[in-house]
């Protein structure tokens, strides 16, 4: 999730470049003294959940005051282009040992070092579609731009604009290579 007050709110959908967009945003707005709320904080520690990463459009509303005068906005991507990433993503991680590192979150070595990782995936991720995350609860229109994965190079500066915020480069992070 980020927020940048009296501007706008983006919707982080896990594997969605989301990564990429905070970045962006967050280093252009701290060097041009722009208020920017943006959360890295996992779903897993709960004292936190408000302001976890993958917020909810329907939570954000909830407690963004000028919610209805703001550009929201998210990025698309199939979810089964979603669960091959973060398929691929595990694979990486499993290569690397990195659940094995004694200061890797106890949280992701379970998730990563599972044997069953694959079907874990597939059964937890396919409920969290786009409308998931850009609808309320019973599918009301939150007003949340979405915006095509394949296509968010080409229109970033759109988002730029829409956003009230300098122009700048979206870097490309988090590739499974």
């Amino acid at each position: 999730m980020l927020y940048l007050p009296k501007r706008a709110a983006f919707i982080h959908i896990p594997r969605t470049g989301g990564h990429s967009v905070k970045s962006a945003i967050s280093n252009v707005c701290l060097r041009h003294n722009i208020p920017v709320v943006a959360s890295t904080i996992p779903g897993w520690i709960k004292q936190y959940d408000r302001v976890e990463i993958h917020q909810r459009g329907v939570n954000l509303k909830g407690y963004i005051r000028e919610w209805k005068d703001i550009y929201r906005f998210t990025i698309h991507r199939p979810v089964e282009d979603r669960i091959a990433s973060v398929i691929k993503w595990v694979e990486h991680l499993r290569s690397t040992d990195f659940h094995k590192d004694p200061n890797t979150a106890e949280e992701m070595k379970e998730f990563i070092g599972r044997d069953d990782y694959i079907d874990n995936i597939r059964d937890t991720w396919t409920p969290y579609t786009t409308q998931f995350f850009t609808e309320g609860d019973y599918g009301e229109d939150l007003g949340v731009e979405v915006y095509k994965f394949e296509e968010l190079k080409d229109r970033w500066y759109e988002i730029c604009d829409k956003c009230q915020i300098p122009r700048c480069e979206l870097p490309h992070l988090n590739t499974n290579k």
